[in-house]
């Protein structure tokens, strides 16, 4: 779906605060995380918009299902890493200490068994609390 409309999104959406955004959400990290890293993958990373202010306090890597999202996002950030895959069923083989997806993107999650699936892979990938 997003792949058509790629090249439109960032002025579609240009009314969105993403530094503000990015903020709250590092304050909700930062009070919420249970470990000392700062590993962070935003999933359903779209063009990139939040990542421009999350990679100030975070090692920050981006996973997207759109071929044409992830390239606007590299092109936004090349040195940032993209993975493609879908947030019901990606693998990774590094772990996080954060994960977020934020905006609409799980209303795409539409059944009881992607759910179910979503929330099995998520911690499967993100780090433990450490002692």
């Amino acid at each position: 779906m997003y792949d058509r409309s790629a090249q439109f999104y960032d002025a579609l959406y240009s009314f969105k605060n993403y530094e503000k955004e990015a903020a709250k959400l590092h304050q909700l990290i930062q009070t919420h995380k249970r470990s000392t890293g700062n590993d962070l993958l935003e999933v359903a990373s779209g063009t990139g918009s939040h990542i421009t202010f999350l990679k100030k306090n975070y090692s920050v890597e981006g996973l997207d299902l759109s071929p044409q999202m992830l390239k606007l996002a590299k092109k936004k950030h090349p040195e940032i890493v993209f993975h493609r895959g879908d947030m019901v069923s990606f693998k990774l083989k590094k772990r996080f200490d954060a994960i977020k997806c934020l905006f609409s993107a799980v209303g795409h999650v539409k059944t009881k068994r992607n759910w179910i699936s979503l929330f099995e892979t998520c911690p499967n990938i993100s780090s433990q609390a450490e002692s």
